[in-house]
């Protein structure tokens, strides 16, 4: 199989791993560097280094335990909205191979847009629906499947990129059955409570 064919779906993957998890994506991609099971292109091997391995887990930390408190999780969901898009943006273009120096083109500018823009847009979404899962107290399960959906993503995309797509349909459908569920709920509860 033609790898190129391969990059588009780990690309996707990974800057939707991002939104879900800004720092997580990163780490795991640093950390799978760091082993020799990829290997990342200059400038992206940098994410291997010493210095960004240990920030990254240092990051990774911070917005883990931010991520379970509910109403500090929507606070913490604004301030990493620029590093989501940012972390897919690399993650997206470090597997398109957009850059490899410093020249910037359309193919730079297109690859580091869609790699933003699926990050951001994954991550608005799951702002948005977080408040509403607070209210039920189901905020810190719901951040715990997003990092193990965003750990899946990462994982498939980096090492089995062909799994990519179908593992995104199945957390849609996922998505899909829990939100058929809570409605079904809403519906069979009373209107006089």
């Amino acid at each position: 199989m033609n790898p190129a064919l391969l990059a588009l779906p780990a690309a996707f993957g990974l800057a939707g791993a991002s939104g879900l998890n800004a720092s997580l994506p990163l780490l795991i991609v640093s950390l799978l560097a760091r082993v020799g099971l990829i290997h990342l292109a200059s400038p992206y091997d940098a994410l291997a280094s010493d210095v960004a391995f240990y920030g990254l887990i240092a990051l990774a930390v911070v917005e883990f335990a931010i991520d379970k408190v509910p109403a500090l999780d929507t606070v913490g969901h604004a301030v990493m909205l620029p590093v989501a898009a940012a972390s897919g943006a690399i993650l997206f273009a470090s597997q398109t191979g957009a850059i490899t120096d410093v020249n910037p083109g359309l193919a730079v500018i297109v690859s580091l847009l869609a790699g933003a823009g699926v990050s951001s847009t994954v991550h608005v979404a799951r702002a948005a629906v977080r408040p509403v899962a607070n209210v039920v107290l189901m905020g810190p399960p719901l951040s715990l499947l997003e990092d193990t959906a965003s750990t899946a993503l990462t994982l498939a995309a980096s090492l089995a990129p062909i799994l990519v797509p179908f593992l995104l349909a199945l957390i849609a459908l996922g998505a899909a059955m829990l939100w058929q569920r809570r409605r079904l709920a809403r519906e069979s509860v009373p209107a006089g409570r």
